[in-house]
Order: C-alpha cells, then sequence, then structure tokens
C-alpha cells in the first residue's frame, strides 16, 4: 500500500494532449434518452418524441384538501334539560316545606335577639326592639315571597350523560354534572321533610356537590337508582 501511494508516475505525454502541447478534444460519446412514458423512439439515427399528457396532481380532485362544510350544517348536539318535555318539576307542597324550613332556621337568630334586647342595655329600649323588628319582618318576607320565585326556576333533568339542574332566585344558576363524573349519592330529610315526604338530594363529584331539594320521597328512590344504573356505582342513600 505504500509504495503505491509514494510511488511517481511514468514519464511521458499525459493522455489527451498531443505532442506540440495542444489539447486534443474529447470525444463524448452519445447517449440516447431512456426509453420512458414520453413515448421517444429512435429511427434511422433521429430520435423523434412523443410527449404523453400527464395529470396535473396539483389540480386533480383526488389531491385538493376537503372545504369545510358550509355554516349551519353543524347542528350542536342539545343538553339534558334543553327540551322542556325533559325538565321535572318539584311538588308544589315544596314552598310549604321551604317556608317552614327557613322558620325553624332563623329562629336561633330571633331568640337570640330578643334575649339581647331583654337582658343586654346596648342601647335604648325602641333601637333594641327595632332592631328586632327589623329582623323578624325580612325573616317573614324571604318566607313569604321568595319560595314562589324559586319554584318556576328550579327544575332538573337526567340523560344518559349528564345531569342538567337550574336553580336561584335573583340570579339563576344552570349546573351541568357529566354522568361518569358521579362519585356517591345521599339523601337527606329530616323531621319537617319527613312531615311533607320529600327529600334532599346530595350529588357529589371530584370537583364539588350539587343538590336537588324537596324531591317527592318516591321520585328520590327512582332518580338513584337511575343514576347509579348509569354511573355503575353503589349508591349510599
Amino acid at each position: 500500500m505504500l509504495g503505491d501511494v509514494t510511488r511517481r508516475p511514468q514519464t511521458g505525454q499525459p493522455p489527451g494532449v498531443q505532442s506540440d502541447g495542444s489539447a486534443q478534444p474529447r470525444q463524448i460519446p452519445a447517449v440516447s434518452p431512456p426509453a420512458s412514458d414520453t413515448g421517444a423512439t429512435e429511427e434511422g439515427g433521429s430520435i423523434s418524441a412523443t410527449a404523453t399528457p400527464r395529470a396535473d396532481l396539483r389540480t386533480a380532485p383526488e389531491a385538493r384538501t376537503v372545504s369545510p362544510s358550509a355554516p349551519g350544517e353543524w347542528s350542536a348536539v342539545p343538553l339534558a334539560g334543553d327540551l322542556p318535555a325533559e325538565r321535572h318539576r318539584l311538588p308544589a307542597r315544596v314552598t310549604r316545606y321551604w317556608r317552614w324550613r327557613a322558620f325553624y332556621s332563623a329562629l336561633p337568630l330571633v331568640v337570640l335577639l330578643v334575649s339581647a334586647a331583654i337582658v343586654l342595655p346596648w342601647g335604648p329600649w325602641w333601637v333594641r326592639w327595632g332592631v328586632v323588628g327589623v329582623v323578624v319582618a325580612a325573616i317573614a318576607a324571604c318566607m313569604i315571597i321568595l319560595p314562589p320565585i324559586r319554584y318556576p326556576v328550579f327544575w332538573y333533568a337526567i340523560s344518559p350523560t349528564e345531569i342538567d339542574i337550574q336553580s336561584g332566585i335573583i340570579f339563576t344558576t344552570r349546573s351541568l354534572v357529566p354522568m361518569h363524573r358521579v362519585q356517591s349519592l345521599r339523601s337527606e330529610r329530616g323531621p319537617i321533610a319527613d312531615h311533607y315526604r320529600v327529600t334532599t338530594l346530595k350529588i357529589r363529584t371530584a370537583a364539588g356537590s350539587v343538590s336537588l331539594s324537596g324531591l317527592d320521597r318516591a321520585e328520590a328512590d327512582e332518580l338513584c337508582e337511575r343514576i347509579s344504573r348509569l354511573t355503575g356505582l353503589t349508591d349510599d342513600v
């Protein structure tokens, strides 16, 4: 290998150079064009080519991108409560239940204010009893006015994929709970609820919970069974 690298070239004229030092013109062999799909043929030393039309892929229908559908062609899937026929209302007696529950919830506050007005001298008598009167009037107004306003706003709807609940008095709140997010169900009822045969159903998820207050007892049991069947969980009601 070393001998081949260090060996000097033989003396003499390099190929392609004449004795007088002028370069001999190099002969380039003619290369016949390949017989491709252009239809080239050789006849008597002359070449004739016939071009075959080729489809333009830029304008071919197969190479075009499908344009999006026209506006309005896609319709959104309606929610469970978008259809009025699927909305469920509470029984009419729930308004009386709400009133008595508000009364018993506010009773400790009224007793505390009356006791403070009698025992503690924290101002003139008319100031003390004036405060008590204002609080009692506000509680009575809420008991009388708010339940009839709340009743028509509240509804719920159940579908195989979601639970749709609307509630509120002044501000309406709509809650949508995916069915696969439900983790547990719990029904609660006290002495007042037992008297009016209603139940409060709490639906718990990983993000929080929503409540259905004032459900009929039989309807609440049926709702628990249906949600448990759709979610595949064992309810703890």
